[in-house]
Parts: structure tokens; C-alpha cells; sequence
């Protein structure tokens, strides 16, 4: 975004004037300049009058730090101005704009040097708006919103030596009316410092997953917070995403609140988001628990096993107990059975026996190891989680084993029978990373009528590829949901929830109750490096009052708003448009159409076949994950995992300068095509490559925005793109891209 300075020829010479954003309005009110006089011509005794804080918030990081305006310098220099200066443009321009900065909340450490004779003043400053972590984003957004408008401001270094952002004055071009232009000056700046800061504080409170690199700011995922680019055909959802430009702002209108709100607002905000995605998707039937992603999300329902296990340790005579839980101390006993083990997110495994997946936390700044346990929550309960494999061999590789709920019950009789103080987690997937429903709902009917509390029945719908009734009615008949918002429904990555059904909240409020202070004290430590209090709310008191005091995670905040205006706007497109029932008629089209389409560009490309469920299992009845094999020619292997994500980069990269010099045009035309797919995904046959269905797509098809023919045809510059790059894979490959 450029500041959009235009100019035109009037009489008078040349007008500024400065593009508004979406908040200029709001920006405006919050400067509040009271001039009486401002031109010298009006003679000199006029006066400014600005109203001005007291204090500004400097940085946010569990506490506020301010800082006196009285503390700023306001000149480098004791050089007297000169007679031209006291009367003319620049130090009067200068006064007005550094007065326009202090009644502002997004500029800080301000300082005016006088340059030369006395005939230029410049006014020196940082930039970031309030809820910044340190001096580092300030010194980012500066940075930024600097390099963006370099022929307006400069980085210079002050005395301290730092880099600050400056503006000379007078401007090159005369002002008609300098306070009004000033001010328009100040509000284009704060529009480009606002969208920084969010951007900023939206890639917070998150794992490794989420650190970003390079001018566009993009993870490993080639996605950011930055608005996702026009060009960019997206595809991804299954992995992740970039934000649509009405997402992110939503993002900002969350981010003004939360400014305007102040402390309060932590709480309201985090409050409002748990009470709207309640409303959209739980039936009346749940309550949630706010997370960063759908893989710490695993941490409550091994919550609800271990409260479980160590409740029924409470009870069960120590004798009948294995050995080693025969210490008096009544650990409890968990077993995770993770589904579908490799297709679903990765750090399952390790965050499902309470360890960190990560070698960093969303929350803490901690850096930690690799399957390093959760502080505290080992000494309560032993925990152990175990992979089951859903595919077999290479036979029939689009289903899963045969045999496969035969498998999982039976790993889960022999946990329930090592201790009768044992709980098990049972995953039932609605929908892996290549859109298996597995283990069938069947295993879960029968291992909780049976054993009951004993198996914490967890339906991981975090893709939410699903009809919307198939919600309400797990919490209703079975136990925790893991969800997202950043899958399907293309939110900006990561933000997840987990939704407990009422019976559930109740029996672990009453089990926490039952527990030492100490001890809950323990659970709230070993949750701290992901959950803050606000995301726990009034859902589980105790809990939340023995979490560390503070600030909501602003990141999971931000995302979440980015994630509830697509969830919440394809709501309103399908309530719009005919209901569900024709919303499922454009996924059947859509899908349909796809699987078509990818069987025509053999032998590079290999679709595998999906695999449909009746019920509410599917949106549509259908699988949106398009799953594809590449190769180079028809002898040809097909390529490797590794292979793959280099494909994958290589999709988002304008290749026309790559490709063979003989490639025909309409080669080139697909080269030059950017496009994000859904990452690689191991599978026995061989790896495959995702193209997916989004809820932003799915939106235009049920608005009609954009005819499925039109869409098709996107789709398939998409798949060209990927047979040819199949094609010329090691001539590509030879280039240093």
C-alpha cells in the first residue's frame, strides 16, 4: 500500500491530497486539533491548540510501559530559526504534524532537528500501533511503512543510533489548507501503520509453524497475514492461508476495539468470538475453548482423560491397579489412540501424550525441545499415545484398511484392560488430510456405551469439510470436537477452538473441584504455554482462575476475526442463495467437475480416487480434497514427498522465465500462472499433491460471483500448471530459482 499521494495542477499550484482506508474516519476522531490561526500570513502571534494525552502507550507486553511527551527533545539543535523559518512553511508545517503525532496513538519517541540554515525542519519518529510486543515491531513497522514511502519519509539513524522514520518540511508541495492536509497526511500514515501492526500482532501467538520471512512476510506455507495476493489462484485450504482482503479487515475492526476497549476488552472480545462460533456451529449443544491450532487443541480433551483417569483412581482399590500406580499417589492413566495417524495435523502424536510438538509456544516466548513434556501434568497422569495407520498397501490406496475399525477397537479393549483406572482418547477423523472419515462412527457407539467414562470420544473435524448438523449431533451423542478456522474455511493460519458438550463442561468442573488447589495449579501451568485465561472464559472457572494473570493472545484474536468473517459470511451467502441443500448442490458440481478434469492429464498427472460418505460426514455428500500423483513421463516413478514440495513452491512462482525455451505460449501463459495447492501428503502408491474446494470459492459459486464454468476453467490452468511442471521438472530443477 502507497500512501497515494496525487497530485494536480491547480491555480494555486500543486494540491495534496491523501487516500482515506476503510478507518480514516475513525482515525480522524481521534485527532483532535482545535486551530484558531495557522498560517503566518495571519500574523504571528497564532496559536496551535492541540489536544494532547498525557502519556502514550509505548509497548504492551504483559504490562504497559509509557512514556512522557515531556521526556521527547523537541529539537536536535539550539541554532535560532531564521525570520524566513518563523514565518514560512516548514516551521510551521513541522509544529502542526508533530502535534497531529502526539494526539495520535500509533506514533512514538518523537524529536525535530532543524537541517541546514534553519529553513527545513525535520521531525523524527517510530511507528506501531498500541498491543506491539517490544521495540522490535515498532522498529518493523517503522521499517515498513518507511521503505513503502521512501520518496515522503527516510530511515535515518537518531542519536541513540537507532533507525527512526523522518519527514522533512517544508513538503515539496504547498499546502491550500495545512491543517486539514496535514492531517490527512497523518491519517494515510496511520492507515499503513495500523494494517503493519495488525499484520504484526497477527503472526503472534503461534508455534514454529508460524514464522515468517522476506519482504511479503510468508511461512513455510508460502501464506501470511498480509491480504492474499489478487493473482494468487488459492487452492489450499487444506493446509493454509493467507487471508482474504475482507478477512483482514476484519481483522483491523477487531484490533480498533481491542485498542478502544483497553483492558476490558480482552475479555469481551475473546468472549464475543467463543459466543459467535458457539452460535454458528454448536446447535446450542457445547461450549468452546479458544486455541492458537488444532494441534495444541488436542491438549483439552487429554484434559477431560486425565481428570477422568485420576477421578476413577479416586475409587479403584490401588491392589487392582498394574504395579507401577500402586504409590499412593493416584496418577491417572491415559491412552491416546490417534486416527488416521500421518493424515492428520502434524505434532498430533506428541501433543496428544501432553508434549510440545514444537520447539516454540504460542505464549511465554519459551523455546523448548521437541517432545519435551508439558511441565506438571506428567506427574498427575501417565500419558501415552499411540499411531494407527489408516491405509494399507498399494492396493485399492484411496480407502482405507478393511480392517481398520476391528484394529482401532481393539487397541482400545487392550488399554481399558491394563488398569481399571485407564481412560482412553478415541479420535474418530471427519475428514484426514486426504478426506478419509476413519474409524467408522460405529466404534465409538460401541466402546462409550460400554465403558463410558472411560473413553473420551474426540471427533477431529479440524478440515470442517462437514454438513453443519454433524456438530450438534457429536456433542450431542458423543464427547470434544477439535475445529478450525483456518482449514476450509481459509482463515488466516492458525486459529482452532474446541467444543465441549455441556455434560462434559459439567462433570470436568466438578472433577476439578474434587482437586488440591496444587493441583489444579499444575494443569493451569502445564496449559499456560498455549491457553490464556480469556480462552478458557467462564466454560472451566476453576481453570481460568488458576491461570496467569494478563493480556488475551492479540494473535489468536486477530485470526479468529479473519476466520469468523468467512465462516460467518458464507452463513449468510448460503441462508441468501437457497439454504444447504443448494450450497451442497455447488460442492457436488464443483467436485464432480474436478475429478473429471484431473483424470485428463495422464500420465503426468494420476488422480486418486476419493472415497464419498453418506451422512453428515462430507459437505455435499462428497470429498473437496482433490488428491493427484505426478511423474515425469509414463515410465516414470511418481514423484517422491520431497519431490512434491518442491513442486509446491514451484506452483506459487511466476515460472515463464524458467521453463524450456521451447514451451509454446500457451506453456508460457500456465507458467506465468501463480497458484497455491494444498502441501504433499505421504500415502502408500505414492505421495500425493491436494487441490481443494474453500469456502471463499464455494461462496462465489452460491453468490454467484463466479459461474462454476468460469471457475473450472481456473481450476484447470491449475492442473496444466502441474502436468507441466511435471514435465519439465529437472530442466527446472537446473535453475537456481
Amino acid at each position: 500500500m502507497s500512501l497515494a499521494i496525487s497530485s494536480t495542477t491547480a491555480l494555486k499550484g500543486v494540491r495534496l491530497s491523501m487516500t482515506r482506508g476503510a478507518r480514516g474516519t475513525v482515525a480522524s476522531r481521534r485527532v483532535a486539533v482545535r486551530v484558531n490561526a495557522v498560517s503566518a500570513d495571519r500574523g504571528s502571534d497564532s496559536k496551535i491548540q492541540v489536544g494532547v494525552r498525557h502519556s502514550m502507550r509505548v509497548t504492551r507486553l504483559r504490562d504497559i510501559v509509557e512514556v512522557s511527551p515531556d521526556l521527547w527533545g523537541p529539537t536536535e539543535s539550539s541554532a535560532v530559526p531564521s525570520k524566513k523559518a518563523r514565518r514560512g512553511d516548514g516551521l510551521t508545517q513541522a509544529t502542526i504534524f508533530k502535534e497531529l503525532l502526539l494526539a495520535s496513538k500509533h506514533f512514538r519517541l518523537y524529536s525535530q532537528k532543524i537541517h541546514g540554515d534553519g529553513d527545513v525542519y525535520g521531525v523524527r519518529f517510530l511507528m506501531g500501533s498500541p498491543r506491539m510486543e517490544g521495540l522490535d515491531d515498532v522498529f518493523r513497522v517503522t521499517r515498513c511503512v518507511a521503505e513503502r514511502d521512501e520518496g515522503l519519509m527516510n530511515l535515518v539513524p537518531d542519536s541513540s543510533g537507532m533507525m527512526v522514520a523522518e519527514i522533512m518540511f517544508p513538503l515539496a508541495m504547498p499546502l491550500d489548507n495545512t491543517i486539514e492536509d496535514l492531517s490527512s497526511l497523518v491519517r494515510a500514515i496511520e492507515t499503513q501503520i495500523i494494517e503493519e501492526s495488525t499484520v504484526c500482532l497477527m503472526e503472534k501467538g503461534s508455534d514454529d509453524r508460524s514464522v515468517f520471512h522476506g519482504e511479503r512476510r510468508l511461512n513455510k506455507y508460502f501464506t501470511g497475514m498480509y491480504a492474499r495476493a489478487p493473482d494468487l489462484l488459492h487452492r489450499g485450504t487444506c493446509t493454509s492461508s493467507s487471508p482474504t482482503p475482507g478477512a483482514l479487515e476484519a481483522s483491523k475492526e477487531m484490533l480498533h476495539r481491542l485498542w478502544e476497549g483497553e483492558e476490558s476488552a480482552d475479555v469481551v472480545l475473546i468472549d464475543e468470538v467463543r459466543a459467535r462460533v458457539e452460535e454458528l456451529f454448536c446447535g446450542g449443544n457445547g461450549r468452546a475453548v479458544v486455541h492458537p491450532s488444532g494441534t495444541d487443541a488436542e491438549t483439552m480433551p487429554l484434559l477431560q482423560a486425565v481428570l477422568a483417569s485420576r477421578a476413577l483412581a479416586r475409587r479403584v482399590p490401588e491392589l487392582d491397579r498394574p504395579v507401577d500406580f500402586r504409590d499412593g499417589a493416584q496418577r491417572g492413566n491415559v491412552i491416546s489412540l490417534v486416527a488416521c495417524a500421518g493424515e492428520v495435523g502434524s505434532g498430533t502424536t506428541e501433543a496428544a501424550e501432553g508434549r510440545f510438538f514444537s520447539k516454540a509456544v504460542p505464549l511465554g516466548g519459551n523455546r523448548v525441545d521437541m517432545g519435551q513434556e508439558l511441565p506438571a501434568l506428567h506427574d498427575l497422569a501417565a500419558m501415552e499415545s499411540v499411531e494407527l495407520v489408516a491405509r494399507g498397501g498399494d492396493t485399492d490406496v484411496g480407502r482405507g484398511k478393511a480392517d481398520y475399525d476391528a484394529i482401532v477397537e481393539a487397541k482400545a479393549r487392550e488399554a481399558l484392560a491394563s488398569d481399571p483406572a485407564a481412560v482412553v482418547v478415541l479420535h474418530t477423523v471427519a475428514g484426514s488430510k486426504t478426506g478419509l472419515v476413519m474409524p467408522s462412527p460405529a466404534v465409538a457407539d460401541t466402546l462409550v456405551a460400554e465403558f463410558g467414562e472411560r473413553v473420551v470420544s474426540v471427533l477431529d473435524a479440524c478440515q470442517m469439510r462437514h454438513h453443519p448438523n454433524l456438530i450438534p449431533r457429536w456433542l450431542n451423542d458423543q464427547g470434544p470436537i477439535l475445529m478450525t478456522s483456518s482449514k476450509f474455511f481459509g482463515g488466516p493460519s492458525f486459529g482452532s477452538a474446541v467444543f465441549f458438550p455441556h455434560r462434559a463442561v459439567e462433570t470436568m468442573n466438578d472433577q476439578l473441584g474434587e482437586e488440591s488447589p496444587a493441583t489444579v495449579a499444575a494443569i493451569a501451568e502445564a496449559c499456560a504455554s498455549y491457553l490464556t485465561h480469556h480462552d478458557i472464559g467462564d466454560v472451566l472457572p476453576k481453570l481460568h482462575d488458576a491461570m496467569p494473570p494478563g493480556f488475551c493472545n492479540s494473535g489468536v484474536l486477530l485470526r479468529w476475526a479473519a476466520g469468523l468473517h468467512e465462516m460467518e459470511t458464507l452463513n449468510d451467502a448460503t441462508e441468501a442463495n437457497g439454504g444447504i441443500a443448494n450450497t451442497e448442490k455447488h460442492v457436488r458440481a464443483w467436485v464432480h467437475a474436478m475429478r473429471e478434469e484431473a483424470q485428463k492429464f495422464s500420465p503426468h498427472l494420476e488422480y486418486v480416487p476419493a472415497v464419498d460418505y453418506e451422512g453428515d460426514w462430507q459437505l455435499g455428500g462428497v470429498n473437496t480434497i482433490i488428491a493427484v500423483r505426478l511423474r515425469s513421463g509414463p515410465d516414470e516413478d511418481f514423484f517422491s514427498t520431497a519431490d512434491l514440495k518442491k513442486v509446491y513452491a514451484l506452483m506459487t512462482a511466476d515460472l515463464t522465465e524458467f521453463i524450456s525455451p521451447e514451451s509454446t505460449m500457451a506453456e508460457r501463459r500456465v507458467a506465468s500462472q501463480k497458484c497455491l495447492t494444498g502441501q504433499p501428503v505421504d500415502i502408500p502408491g505414492g505421495s500425493v499433491l491436494r487441490t481443494v474446494l474453500g469456502a471463499a470459492q464455494l461462496k462465489d459459486l452460491v453468490s454467484g460471483k463466479q459461474p462454476l464454468d468460469q471457475m473450472i476453467e481456473d481450476d484447470r490452468v491449475l492442473l496444466s500448471k502441474l502436468a507441466l511442471i511435471a514435465r519439465q521438472y529437472d530442466y527446472l530443477l537446473s535453475h537456481s530459482l
